[in-house]
């Protein structure tokens, strides 16, 4: 094996590497793009209900105001 074919291998063998850790690192992109998108929708899952307890408390406290006040007229 001369020189020329030797670079030759070696040069396909890393070429090969790469190709696998590249396409490895899609995948771990991809995979953990798909759980951080997964956290976001809960954690807005939660503040929509977060919200919609304190929309309903603010209503709630409206509605007593509006009752105390016409009892006072």
């Amino acid at each position: 094996m001369d020189l020329q074919t030797a670079f030759y291998v070696v040069g396909l063998i890393f070429m090969g590497l790469m190709l696998v850790l590249f396409m490895i690192l899609i995948v771990a992109v991809l995979v953990i793009r798909a759980k951080v998108n997964a956290i976001h929708r809960h954690i807005e899952e939660k503040l929509g209900t977060a919200l919609g307890l304190i929309e309903n408390g603010a209503k709630l406290v409206n509605k007593v105001k509006e009752a105390t006040n016409s009892k006072k007229h």
